[in-house]
This record gives structure tokens, C-alpha cells and sequence, in this order.
């Protein structure tokens, strides 16, 4: 009887793990079913796509004011943002300048200027690094502070929008007239 057994059991294996096929006289009825569409969106394919993401340009340019721009090929705005940063970083530099000189002068009571030439006495000024001026100085370095990032900030809005409307052939013309200056702009839809 195991031998029995053992057959019938290689026999129901064999018909399992044969893999099973359709039946070739089945068919499915195509009146029934319906063809599958294929989904086509003819109006995403005609917009090319933007050289970089409106996200990535405000990143961009927001850590490096004009590189935005640049790669959305806006040179001309990039070089404008670049300037900017290059003098406001100048600017801060001599604002920083200074107030470190005001600090260090603020100690001093009197500066010697010179001597008089009728009496040969000694010419004594009062100094004016004082913590008024120190005050005022600092501002002008939190002004060059706050221009920097503002700076950063508008560059990165500019690239944003550009990134956006990077395929909008705009041409914007200033010129010079008898009458004054004029702005032109010119869109094609």
C-alpha cells in the first residue's frame, strides 16, 4: 500500500507543479471586453521642460546671488546680482573697518594735532570716537548686514519667477529719444 500511495502522490505532484496554460479553444469574448486606451497627454509633451526647477533656482541663487539666473541663461540679471553682492561685501568690509578703529580709539582722551606756531603750546583736540560714534558705526554695519541678505533674498525670488517663466519669449528695450528715455516691451504669444 506505500507503494500505491507513493505513486498516487508523484502523480498529484506532477500535476501541480506542472505549470497550467490556457485552453486554446476558450477565447474571450471581444464583444464583452473593451480594448485598453493608452493614455496620451499631447499637451505635456509639446512644453519642454525648464533647465532647472523653480525650487532649485531660489536655492541657487539664494546661496550664491546670480548663479540662478545664470544657469537659466539670464546673464545680464546674474551679473547685476553678482555686482551687488561684490559691493555690498566691500562695503561691510570698510563698515567693520570702521567701528574696529572707533573701538580702539575710544580709550584715547585727547589727540595731540599739533603745536601752536605763535606760542609753540601743544594743540589738544577731545576725541571723537566716542560710544556715540561706535554706536552709529555699528549700525552701518548691520545696514550692510541686512542689505546682504536682502541681497540673497530678491536673487532668489528673481530666479524663482525666472525659472518659472523661462520659456516666454520677452524682449525688453530702453532707449534714449529727444523726448526723454523710453521702455519697450515686447511679447509674442
Amino acid at each position: 500500500m506505500t507503494d500505491l500511495f507513493r505513486r498516487a502522490l508523484a502523480v498529484a505532484l506532477l500535476f501541480v507543479a506542472v505549470p497550467v496554460t490556457h485552453a486554446a479553444g476558450q477565447r474571450i469574448d471581444s464583444a464583452s471586453v473593451a480594448p485598453r486606451r493608452m493614455k496620451i497627454d499631447t499637451a505635456l509633451a509639446a512644453i519642454p521642460a525648464p533647465p532647472l526647477s523653480p525650487r532649485r533656482a531660489f536655492v541657487y541663487s539664494l546661496l550664491l546671488p546670480g548663479f540662478g539666473q545664470s544657469r537659466l541663461g539670464r546673464p545680464g540679471a546674474g551679473a547685476i546680482f553678482v555686482f551687488t553682492e561684490s559691493l555690498a561685501i566691500g562695503m561691510l568690509r570698510e563698515s567693520m573697518a570702521d567701528l574696529r578703529e572707533a573701538r580702539v580709539f575710544r580709550r584715547d582722551s585727547l589727540e595731540y594735532i599739533g603745536n601752536d606756531p605763535a606760542s609753540g603750546a601743544p594743540i589738544m583736540h577731545r576725541n571723537a570716537y566716542n560710544d556715540e560714534l561706535i554706536s552709529i558705526r555699528r549700525g552701518h554695519v548691520e545696514d550692510w548686514v541686512a542689505f546682504l541678505i536682502a541681497n540673497h533674498l530678491f536673487a532668489g525670488a528673481d530666479a524663482y519667477v525666472a525659472a518659472h517663466l523661462w520659456d516666454l519669449p520677452s524682449q525688453v528695450n530702453v532707449s534714449q529719444t529727444s523726448a526723454g528715455t523710453r521702455v519697450s516691451a515686447s511679447i509674442r504669444w
